[in-house]
């Protein structure tokens, strides 16, 4: 819910910092998050130019964007699908992580040009907002780690989902501990963490708008959200997040957003998901180790009303770090998504910050956007301005 400026007296509410009543004013963003407000009596006060609300939305549901999450819409909804998923979640779950590489880093990293820079992202701040960290993973120990939980009753530095610590990984990681391989981008810069997916992976609009204001509030430079709530054909982009982008520019901190798993290449490109449709938000699109687009990578197909791809990202068969589970002694797994693309980004965001300490986030983007490199036969719509690139 917008608010004018001159609204002065509202309610407050939100996990962690609430009292009694049922809203909370977010002086940073602009917006106020609210529980149990009658709808009809919104849209009338939306209409009354002396009311405090000048637009309102209902709260939506995000999911991490990964594939596993996909297959688990999918068994849900469709069942005429349900012996294809079957098969692809058997691929993905029993894919070999390979234990003697021939490449000294993960193929994602030499990409987008690591291995043509000295950067690391010393002193940047990354925040990861999604399922939290796994902060006793050994490539994570030692580290000091800033976090905040935003779900009731789950901690931020247990991951037992794992998508959390897999994106941190590859925007903060460094290297296997046990072969040397590197697969993180933005190794020496300040990891924080802010949990606003649960265990299950899902999460609310209220959860996230509550970790972007305390993100802004602490002067992170870079937000990485590697989750997508679905959007419909010729859908505009939330004014909410879209407000809440701006403000995130004005303050020098950039947004960086997962453009969604809805696609089903080539037949059916889906729109950019929310929030990152929103133009103050970077939209990031994944594409495989061929440089093909990732079969479902979403397309920006609602230019008309907003939500194009910015750029793209390495996104296919990315390896990071991951949680031990279910007695399985691995520090690693292979997951695919726009939500493995986005760190990416995020993380050469850092470098691209350490590397230019006087441009701001606007400019950062710019960078990003300017020295992104096109890939043959890929359209604009698919992957923006192409392949992120260091800066030699």
């Amino acid at each position: 819910m917008l608010h004018r400026p001159n609204c002065c007296h509202v309610k407050k509410k939100s996990f962690n910092i609430i009292d009694a009543h049922n809203a909370i004013l977010y002086k940073n963003l602009g917006v106020v998050v609210a529980d149990d407000m009658d709808e009809e009596q919104l849209t009338i006060s939306v209409a009354d130019a002396s009311s405090p609300v000048i637009y309102f939305e209902k709260e939506r549901e995000f999911f991490s964007a990964d594939e596993n999450t996909l297959i688990q819409e999918l068994k849900t909804g469709i069942e005429q699908l349900k012996n294809k998923v079957l098969e692809l979640e058997n691929f993905i779950q029993n894919k070999p992580i390979p234990q003697h590489p021939v490449v000294e880093m993960e193929w994602g990293l030499k990409a987008i040009g690591i291995n043509n820079t000295q950067y690391t992202g010393k002193g940047v701040d990354i925040c990861i907002l999604d399922t939290g960290l796994d902060a006793a993973h050994p490539d994570f120990t030692g580290r000091i780690i800033e976090g905040k939980s935003f779900i009731q009753g789950e901690e931020w530095d247990k991951d037992p989902n794992g998508h959390g610590t897999h994106c941190a990984g590859v925007a903060c990681g460094n290297v296997r501990n046990d072969n040397g391989n590197r697969y993180g981008i933005a190794a020496e810069s300040n990891l924080k963490i802010g949990k606003v997916l649960s265990d299950s992976g899902k999460g609310t609009t209220s959860s996230i708008i509550d970790a972007i204001d305390w993100a802004i509030t602490k002067k992170f430079r870079i937000i990485s959200m590697s989750l997508a709530s679905p959007a419909g054909i010729n859908e505009p982009p939330s004014l909410l997040f879209e407000t809440v982008g701006k403000r995130a520019l004005e303050n020098n901190v950039l947004i960086i957003a997962a453009a969604g798993n809805d696609s089903n290449r080539p037949s059916l490109p889906r729109p950019v998901s929310a929030p990152a449709n929103s133009e103050s938000i970077i939209a990031v699109a994944a594409i495989d180790s061929q440089m093909r687009i990732a079969r479902f990578s979403n397309a920006g197909i609602n230019a008309a009303t907003g939500g194009n791809i910015n750029v793209c990202a390495p996104g296919v068969d990315i390896l990071s770090a991951y949680p031990r589970k279910n007695g399985i002694p691995k520090d690693y797994k292979v997951l695919s998504g726009t939500s493995m693309a986005t760190p990416h980004v995020s993380g050469l965001a850092a470098l691209y910050m350490e590397q230019f300490p006087g441009l701001n986030a606007g400019e950062i983007w710019t960078l990003l956007e300017n020295n992104a490199k096109p890939i043959e036969n890929l359209k604009y719509r698919d992957i923006g301005k192409g392949l992120i690139q260091t800066i030699h």
